[in-house]
């Protein structure tokens, strides 16, 4: 079985845990917990972009703009976390 989060991911979520900002980090990890969860709702709530790997959602973190978590809908799987602009 393919992990639900890509090495960029874990990467980045180690980072923003290290930073002391826990509360970015349980807000972005209550986001991956919910796409993972409930795939079909985020991806309504998603917004989509084209990547050299192909189609990309990318959802907002609620009360922490730009933040944005990007994932794949196949599996799914957390791909990355970082701030993005609207």
């Amino acid at each position: 079985m393919e992990p639900s989060y890509s090495a960029v991911a874990d990467e980045q979520l180690d980072q923003v845990q290290a930073s002391g900002d826990t509360e970015l980090y349980n807000a972005l990890v209550t986001v991956c917990e919910f796409i993972l969860d409930n795939p079909a709702l985020a991806q309504r709530d998603s917004a989509a972009i084209t990547t050299d790997v192909g189609i990309r959602l990318r959802y907002a973190v609620p009360g922490h703009a730009p933040y944005k978590v990007f994932w794949a809908s196949e599996g799914p799987r957390i791909e990355a976390v970082f701030p993005y602009p609207n």
